[in-house]
Formats: structure tokens, sequence, C-alpha cells
């Protein structure tokens, strides 16, 4: 073991997890099926009702990325016309389908939300043009395998004047950008760390603690990548400005987009040279993000200047 290795390694053994409070709120492990639904309760509860959510009554509803299924739930039960969830891991729309009727039967024994659980790729979405008046994706862009394929798919189902709202998702470079809550545990280890000291220092801590390969089961393999630990391989290398580019290429006009910046971060939002730059996604956990399709729709993907990163504010 190498000097880095070790020094991570320690420090890792000792540092305290950021998830251990959510644990407590949740009094269940991660990876457990009691997690899962209290998980999913946890968001319709509280998640949505104090985050980024505009009015949605009457309005059709697609959320990509739907996990646990909470978020859908909430937004059926407070007034949607209909809404859709979908999702590639089948373990999570499971329990997101179980929540969904626990829910209903709160309401009445024959009470139906109108919620429906898909599972179906964010980039390869099979639904009519034009079909829902608010797209929501909480927790996943820096997920995607290609976030703008996701975004230009995003722009297609949505009607004239819809919007995409992104409650959350994290800059590669922000406080967790690895999300490795559960293993390192340690913020901005990818700052100080090569990826490589990582994943081995990761394979390291799981012989100690045989969960870690549950939740991340690429480290019984031959990982090249941090994102290589993850089982769908979904970590990209997102950053703000790359994803302001994105929506401008394809279409989308920016209507609002607000870094979460850590304490330090939120003095240096203050700072006009410093607010769109780089050091914002480092000192931040996360950013929010609300994105309107013209009314009159241009056409998707159309080309815009090869200078649209110098286009952003």
């Amino acid at each position: 073991m190498g000097f880095s290795d070790y020094v991570l390694y320690r420090v890792a053994k000792n540092w305290p997890s950021p998830m251990a409070k959510l644990v407590r709120e949740l009094n269940a492990e991660p990876g457990t099926e009691a997690y899962d639904m209290a998980y999913a309760q946890r968001q319709f509860d509280w998640k949505v009702r104090h985050g980024m959510l505009r009015e949605v009554t009457g309005l059709d509803v697609l959320e990509i990325g739907a996990g646990h299924g909470g978020i859908s739930c909430f937004m059926a039960a407070v007034g949607a016309r209909s809404v859709v969830g979908i999702d590639l891991n089948t373990k999570h729309l499971e329990f997101a389908r179980r929540f969904a009727k626990l829910v209903s039967a709160r309401y009445s024994s024959d009470y139906e939300l109108p919620v429906t659980f898909v599972e179906m790729s964010a980039d390869r979405m099979t639904f009519p043009d034009e079909q829902f008046d608010l797209v929501l994706a909480d927790n996943v862009f820096e997920h995607f395998a290609d976030p703008e394929a996701v975004m230009r798919d995003a722009y297609r189902v949505l009607r004239p004047g819809g919007g995409l709202l992104v409650p959350v998702f994290s800059s590669i470079l922000s406080k967790y950008g690895f999300h490795l809550k559960h293993g390192l545990k340690l913020p901005w280890v990818h700052l100080f760390f090569s990826e490589r000291t990582i994943i081995r220092v990761m394979r390291r801590l799981a012989k100690t603690d045989p969960k870690l390969f549950e939740l991340y089961p690429g480290l019984a393999d031959n990982p090249q990548r941090v994102r290589d630990l993850r089982r769908y391989k979904d970590l990209n290398d997102i950053t703000y400005r790359k994803f302001k580019a994105m929506a401008m290429r394809v279409g989308f006009s920016i209507e609002s987009f607000s870094p979460f910046g850590t304490r330090l971060g939120k003095v240096v939002q203050r700072i006009p040279p410093l607010r769109n730059s780089r050091i914002m996604d480092i000192l931040s956990t996360g950013a929010s993000a609300y994105l309107r399709k013209p009314a009159k729709a241009s056409t998707v993907g159309t080309e815009q200047p090869t200078s649209i990163e110098h286009q952003i504010a």
C-alpha cells in the first residue's frame, strides 16, 4: 500500500458518516427493504414539499429517475392530472408501486392514485411527442450516461411552454461529487486523491465491511473508474457550466439556476466574478434549475454557435 493509499484509508476509517443522520431518521440500514420503504415515505412527507416543486394541479407530469416513487406519489396526491415515473432500477420500481398502493389506501380502499411506474431509459423514451406539461428530474442528471440525450428527449415529450424541473443535481466537482458517502465518506475526496487510489482504498474498506460490495457491486470486478463501482456505472462528469450549455443547445430557456452553496460557497455566490466559476461547483452540494420549452417550440437540437460555452451567464 502506497503512502497516499495509507493516508486515505486511515482517514476514511475514522471519518464520521454523512449518512448517519439519515439512517437514524429512517431507522433502517441502507440496502434493506425497510430502508427503501422509509426513504419513499420521507420523499413524500418532506423532500418535495421543502424543495423546488412548482404547482402541479391539473398537469400531466413525467418523473425521470423516479426511484422509490415518493416524489411521483406526492405529485399525484396533490392534484396532478396524471403522473408517470420511469426508472431502470427494477427493485426501486417495485417499492414505488407498493408505496403508491399504500398511499392510495390512505384515501379509500378502492381509490387509486393517478400514477404509473414504468421501466424505461430516459434517453430513449417511447412516449409520443408533447405528452407532458412538466418533466421532473431530481438527483439524477449526474447519473445519466448521456445527459444531453436525456435533456433532448425531455424537450421532445414536453408540450410547448412546459418545463423541465431539476430540484437538485450534483456537479462532479461538488462536495460529494463522487457519491461515495457509504464508503470513503470524505467530502471533496476526488480533489485530493486519484481515482486509482480511491478505488484501491474502497476495495480495502470492503474487506472489513462486506456490505460495501452490495452498495458498490463493481468492487468485486476490476474497476478502472469510480463510476465502475456503481451497479449501473451511472456517474458522469457533468458540471454546472456543461449543464447550462446542454440546455441552450437543446433549445430550452434557463429560467432559473441556483447552486446550493456550502457555508463558504454562500459567501462566494455574492462575488459576481466567482458566481459562475468552477469554484462555485466545488463550494456547493448541488444546484437546482428550471428550464422552459418555448411556447412556440423551436426544433429540438437546433444548431447553436460553437461559442455557446461563452454565452452562459
